[in-house]
């Protein structure tokens, strides 16, 4: 499949960053999984931490070269910030910045830092972006049996004339082109991503199940009637429009479910809905969300609004369920 804006593993030499040694700034999920699956891609790779990290046993379990960042800065070709966007400026104009010379490549796996100008970059070296559309334990999970985790690719700066080049094939090695890689940019990745993230997957749909479930638990039902169909069945309902999509779901579901759930689903998401979904989108993209994530970053934590005996008792259901789903 030919398209100026999807690459495969087919489409994509890693000659160009083969023989480069690529320094990961940061051993968290993120850190760790690409550099792991870096290394077992046959490249040079050198973490970057901070002097008493918690991550250095971690890293001598994992056989994995590891130094100050500031020396990791100075050896690598290829920078990998991969450290939480919170603390990535700081790392970067204390520990990165300083040592950065002429012609290397600075990657992310997320654009907010350059997108919203947190971090500045010399004009002489590439920036580039590669953002695995998943967390780290499946970035490696999915690596190790062969298969992989897709990813956006962009390019900020391309000092060289060979920036695209480098992310394609960081992105091979890391995995995902064994599924596909999608050209996208900075802006593009960070504001869809936020969206994402807000409106489902941290934060409208665990919401939507949440009260759904105390509707059900306040009328009487026990708790854990309530869950499965509030919560188990979630899964079920993905996976049947996963492979292909709403129209398959709708057809290969009862007409009961059918008809009471697009009755209902346009009852409670209605135009009132969309335009708070727009209001979202427009937060983020006018950096209103930003700034008062600036000020609010540690304000929110989550409290439930179910009472404590259902969440026991929910609780305990899962752990027995899914015990034997793994076992």
């Amino acid at each position: 499949m030919k398209n100026s804006t999807l690459f495969f593993e087919d489409d994509i030499c890693t000659n160009i960053i083969k023989d480069k040694t690529i320094g990961i700034i940061g051993y968290g999920n993120q850190g760790r999984a690409q550099a792991l699956n870096l290394q077992d891609s046959g490249v040079d790779v050198i973490v970057g931490i901070r002097d008493g990290s918690k991550s250095t046993d971690l890293l001598k379990k994992d056989e994995i070269c590891f130094n100050s960042i500031e020396q990791v800065v100075s050896k690598a070709d290829i920078l990998c910030m991969l450290v939480p966007d919170a603390k990535a400026v700081e790392v970067y104009n204390n520990n990165v910045k300083p040592h950065l010379s002429k012609g290397k490549t600075l990657l992310f796996s997320h654009g907010y830092n350059i997108h919203y100008s947190l971090i500045n970059c010399p004009e002489d070296i590439d920036v580039i972006m590669v953002a695995p559309s998943g967390g780290g334990v499946m970035v490696r999970s999915e690596y190790k049996k062969g298969s992989g985790v897709p990813s956006l690719l962009a390019v900020n700066q391309n000092y060289s004339g060979h920036a695209l080049d480098r992310a394609k094939a960081y992105a091979k090695l890391i995995g995902s082109a064994r599924i596909c890689c999608f050209l996208s940019t900075f802006k593009e990745e960070t504001e869809t991503d936020l969206y994402g993230e807000q409106v489902l997957l941290t934060g409208g749909i665990p919401m939507i199940i949440e009260k759904s479930l105390k509707v059900l638990l306040d009328d009487g039902y026990s708790p854990a009637v309530a869950w499965f169909v509030c919560y188990y069945e979630v899964k079920m309902i993905v996976d049947l429009f996963h492979k292909n999509g709403f129209e398959y779901l709708y057809k290969a579901i009862s007409d009961t479910a059918r008809y009471g759930g697009l009755k209902s689903g346009k009852y409670l998401i209605d135009d009132d809905y969309e335009n708070k979904l727009k209001v979202v989108l427009d937060n983020i993209k006018t950096g209103k969300f930003k700034k008062e994530l600036d000020k609010n970053v540690d304000t929110l934590d989550y409290r439930s609004t179910i009472d404590t005996d259902s969440q026991d008792e929910i609780l305990k259901l899962m752990k027995v369920l899914f015990k034997k789903d793994n076992s």
